[in-house]
């Protein structure tokens, strides 16, 4: 795979202060809009962010088709067409937001208010900032006349904080079977962390995979009124939990983990390299803890009534989210390490996701070679996300190349942690600015690609795939055997893009 020359537009030029007002402008407004779209999930209705993206989308040339089981909760791909002689990119987005409680908000969450040089509200940072940033990206692009080589799209799905209504992802993959974009850029990391060694940011090439599962206790019911009477559920589900929150999960390091120790953790065993990393910043603390283990929490609570009677049963949802090839056997294993000894029931649902892209692909060397124009500084580290994202899908289905990454050059890391489906989420105008502009780079870099020659081996390749791509046949998900025992996760065999 080779650039064209013959590719039009110019590069973005962040420097040129009327270019940098006018998107300043426009992906403010923009964002500001979407916010006041409330689509908190439930019930989503994503319907009236669609409407304002379309009508912000068309008037530059830009196709927008909805594809929707729920006319309320359409997914929406806007497309700027290529002329088919290379590989084809997909900016991936959700338009709905999670619930926000307005009563723990400094201000209303579904405003859009500017202040501080900040826009704040529900989906400020996940992810209407990286809706809006590509929006206006391609917008630019399809003013200026630029014409891809492969298609450039944006792909906006409905339901993804939640992802049981069916309307989401899994019913726009399989609308759109032969959609296969080549490379996705999508939801993660991308927060600025300075450390010793330099600032940094990391890349999802992969997240962890996400499960649930409900401990059930049952109890005797009888009468509130006396001392005595009955044994409750409730009693013993909360002792239960708070084993569970004593509990430390075993550390467990995946091997697509491993360029952040070998970038930040320094000499000495894996341990002592996941301390050092660790301790560079409180963000990388947070997040190198997430992906090293499994993370569990209750996050739903069922007692039947009624008021006046003992609770002769109690459930607890937990959610899982755990090192990519942990299996639900393992899951129900650690599980009942923690809880110990007990009169329950444990039901585990089988993890989804966990899939992760080769790191070494024109899409991440596109990436690079902007940041490093854009903020020379800092490093681009290959890792993993941790949480569970639409990338997933994208991989599984059409075998993309995808990786998770929202740029935040100017704000603190900490907020977004701290913010990000809590209250008073809010992104700095600064770093809407500086993602247009990166998706503006990426996108005229994968766009001035061409398709390599086709391989002369006698081997099919995939007919959706440039030869060179990086992508090819999917491996299995490792085994509970390779995964559960070491520190240390064994690679699978062949580098795919998935595991």
């Amino acid at each position: 795979m080779h650039h064209n020359g013959n590719g039009s537009g110019n590069r973005p030029t962040p420097g040129d202060p009327i270019e940098e007002q006018e998107l300043r402008g426009e992906v403010t407004a923009l964002l500001r809009r979407l916010i006041a779209c409330d689509t908190s999930n439930p019930p989503g209705r994503e319907a009236q962010a669609a409407a304002v993206l379309e009508e912000y989308l068309t008037p530059a040339g830009l196709e927008c088709r909805r594809v929707a089981a729920d006319p309320d909760r359409p997914n929406l791909l806007v497309r700027l067409p290529g002329n088919g002689t290379g590989p084809s990119l997909g900016f991936l987005g959700h338009l709905d937001v999670v619930v926000a409680r307005r009563d723990d908000w400094s201000v209303e969450p579904f405003a859009g208010i500017e202040r501080d040089g900040m826009i704040w509200g529900r989906g400020a940072v996940d992810m209407k900032c990286q809706v809006a940033s590509t929006a206006v990206a391609l917008a630019t692009l399809a003013r200026e006349g630029f014409r891809p080589n492969g298609d450039i799209m944006l792909l906006l799905m409905a339901d993804e904080e939640v992802g049981d209504a069916g309307v989401g992802s899994t019913f726009f993959v399989e609308e759109l079977p032969d959609l296969c974009p080549d490379f996705i850029v999508g939801e993660g990391s991308g927060e600025r962390i300075v450390t010793a060694d330099g600032p940094v940011y990391l890349l999802d090439c992969g997240v962890k995979a996400s499960a649930s599962a409900t401990l059930t206790v049952r109890g005797r019911a009888g009468d509130a009124s006396l001392t005595d009477a009955g044994s409750s559920a409730l009693t013993e589900l909360r002792r239960l939990l708070d084993r569970l929150a004593d509990y430390e999960p075993a550390v467990r390091i995946h091997p697509d983990l491993l360029p952040v120790l070998d970038a930040l953790g320094g000499e000495g065993d894996d341990a002592q390299r996941l301390a050092r990393a660790r301790a560079l910043h409180p963000g990388l603390d947070r997040i190198l803890a997430a992906l090293t283990r499994s993370v569990i929490h209750p996050t739903m609570l069922d007692v039947p009534g009624p008021q006046n009677a003992i609770a002769d049963r109690a459930v607890a949802t937990l959610a899982c989210i755990l090192v990519p090839g942990t299996t639900a056997d393992d899951l129900e294993s650690e599980l009942r390490d923690a809880l110990g000894e007990g009169d329950y029931e444990l039901e585990v649902v089988e993890p989804k996701g966990g899939l992760i892209s080769d790191a070494d692909t024109p899409l991440r060397a596109a990436i690079d070679r902007v940041l490093a124009e854009y903020d020379p500084e800092a490093r681009l580290i290959p890792a993993l996300g941790y949480g569970f994202s639409d990338c997933h899908v994208m991989r599984e289905e059409y075998g993309s190349i995808a990786y998770g990454f929202i740029p935040f050059r100017h704000g603190d890391p900490m907020v977004n942690l701290e913010t990000k489906h809590g209250a008073d989420e809010r992104v700095l105008v600064d770093d809407l600015v500086f993602q247009v502009i990166i998706a503006l780079g990426v996108a005229r870099e994968i766009g001035l690609l061409e398709h390599a020659a086709a391989p002369s081996s006698a081997a099919r390749p995939d007919p959706a795939a440039p030869a060179d791509l990086g992508r090819t046949p999917r491996r299995p998900t490792a085994s509970s055997s390779e995964v559960a025992s070491i520190p240390r996760l064994p690679s699978s065999p062949g580098r795919t893009a998935t595991t």
